[in-house]
């Protein structure tokens, strides 16, 4: 008899996993199918007749393998209609040294950070945060950050000229602010201030984030300074509210 290649029980569940165990390797299988993407954010998990063939456990071994990822976020239950794989929820920490590749990396997850528009223009409202004069210019970027291709955050970010002109070039080399601003000399920076908020979006963020204008975002305007506690970098970003988990760290740096 043909089997279906899909309902096969994985290797890692078949070989060594204790009869009393069985579930974890089961949860492990199904937590590497959600990060990997093969079961996408907000997708049904097969049926649990589905489930435990393809295991080759009973129903009872299964539902402790599925609690145990709903207790970790993964899925979500839906009574009358099953159990979904939960949306993309990234958990971004505002703290001294904020980076959002570390942020994202300790998520288990990677950014795709993409510059969608860039400008020189008069310091203005940006003149307080960077503290320089209001007629002095800096220059803009405005970009986007992916996680799974799918939009979590948009910024729009001003640094100093002429200490940082050549910005948007230093980033489209590498996609990285942090590696841009240490191509420009800033060895390193910290954050000084996280101001959070929340706000509906207008129609032109909401089409960036691929959300409607009805759901929220989380704003965040900040400011990072070099080690000499010089302003480098003055932004607002806006997170995809259903993506992102702000925390801010209990060291008493971020205000």
């Amino acid at each position: 008899m043909n089997r279906n290649p899909e309902l096969e029980p994985s290797p890692d569940v078949q070989a060594d996993a204790p009869r009393g165990r069985r579930w974890e390797a089961i949860a492990t299988a199904l937590r590497d199918d959600i990060v990997s993407g093969r079961i996408a954010p907000g997708e049904r998990l097969p049926n649990e007749a589905t489930l435990a063939a393809r295991f080759e456990v009973n129903r009872h071994t299964l539902r402790q393998a599925v609690q145990a990822l709903v207790r970790e976020g993964h899925l979500r239950v839906v009574h009358g209609s099953g159990t979904y794989v939960r949306e993309l929820v990234l958990d971004y920490a505002l703290q001294r040294r904020t980076r959002m590749s570390e942020n994202v990396a300790q998520a288990g997850e990677r950014a795709k950070r993409e510059l969608l528009s860039h400008e020189r223009a008069k310091a203005g409202e940006w003149a307080g945060p960077l503290k320089v004069p209001a007629g002095s210019e800096v220059e803009i970027l405005h970009t986007r950050a992916s996680i799974r291709g799918r939009p979590v955050g948009i910024c729009t970010a001003a640094y100093p000229c002429p200490r940082l002109s050549g910005m948007a070039e230093a980033f489209k080399a590498g996609g990285v602010i942090t590696q841009a601003l240490k191509d420009l000399g800033v060895a390193d920076y910290v954050r000084v201030r996280s101001t959070i908020s929340t706000r509906l979006p207008t129609p032109a963020e909401a089409d960036a984030l691929a959300r409607p204008v009805t759901q929220p975002v989380l704003v965040v305007q900040y400011v990072n300074a070099d080690l000499d506690g010089k302003p480098v970098e003055a932004a607002t970003t806006l997170f995809a509210a259903d993506a992102v988990q702000l925390t801010v760290e209990s060291d008493g740096e971020v205000s």
